[in-house]
């Protein structure tokens, strides 16, 4: 297809926009702004040729849809590695997910991949687990096109946590967060956070962790985290890992946000004692 540098900008605005209002939405509307973002991805050529190149909907998912829902542990769907692959089985759960008539994301789902007990904060963990994945992929295809295109040294993509920032042309994206976090220093101060996990923890423990950590990390990002959510998390952090390297690392992602979100004073202190 042909577009010019002005109608990929165009494109990536819009796909700015309905992620970033996916990734931000609620349970009671969440199927909904799902519909609306899979008519742009659908509705939108050139996103929708990058899905079609990529295997278009994979009837497969239907299938690991039931697997999931009528499982009677927790079950996760088993995406494949690659990215074509995995763009694929996503957009087609995107796309079973719209089209089946839910009035909300089954709960069978969500559970798999939270331990939250708010509907809400289910919502932005599987948000964060598998819709994220899909919308960096196309994120970094439309990247690749704009290089291509001449348009490496205009564009600057950010997608973090729960928000999709673009800019074009001469305008950047400030370093800083909207709550006033250096986002730089958070960054590095949670991958501390990954690098002194225990070596001998077990991979489901390992696992598990990394989650948590993720999910505190998104939280921290957004303007508005939810206390009880990142309470909870650090708790079982200090449940699965209490080797002191690690301890003292969640302590100083708790201190230096605590700046911010006074709420992580007691956490601070928690892992201080």
């Amino acid at each position: 297809m042909k577009m010019n540098r002005k109608e990929l900008k165009k494109t990536i605005s819009d796909f700015n926009t309905i992620s970033t209002r996916l990734l931000q939405s609620d349970y009671d509307e969440y199927i909904g702004v799902l519909k609306r973002f899979l008519n742009f991805i659908e509705s939108t050529e050139i996103v929708n040729d990058f899905i079609q190149d990529c295997g278009g909907y994979c009837a497969d998912i239907e299938e690991s849809f039931n697997e999931v829902c009528q499982s009677f542990e927790p079950t996760r769907f088993n995406f494949s590695i690659g990215t074509e692959e995995e763009t694929s089985e996503i957009y087609s759960l995107v796309k079973l997910l719209c089209e089946n008539n839910f009035q909300h994301p089954p709960l069978e789902l969500l559970t798999a991949y939270s331990y939250a007990k708010k509907y809400n904060d289910m919502v932005k963990d599987f948000n964060h687990k598998v819709i994220f994945v899909l919308v960096g992929h196309i994120e970094n295809y439309l990247k690749k096109v704009g290089i291509d295109m001449g348009l490496d040294s205009n564009i600057t993509y950010n997608i973090n946590g729960n928000q999709v920032n673009v800019a074009n042309d001469n305008a950047t994206i400030n370093a800083t967060q909207n709550n006033g976090i250096d986002a730089a220093e958070l960054k590095k101060l949670f991958d501390s956070m990954r690098n002194s996990l225990s070596e001998e923890l077990s991979e489901e423990d390992k696992k598990d962790a990394e989650e948590c950590i993720d999910i505190i990390e998104q939280e921290l990002q957004s303007n508005n985290p939810n206390e009880e959510t990142v309470k909870t998390r650090f708790k079982l952090l200090k449940r699965i890992d209490c080797s002191v390297k690690f301890l003292s690392a969640c302590a100083s992602v708790a201190t230096f946000a605590n700046r911010f979100y006074p709420f992580l004073d007691q956490i601070a202190l928690m892992f201080q004692g």
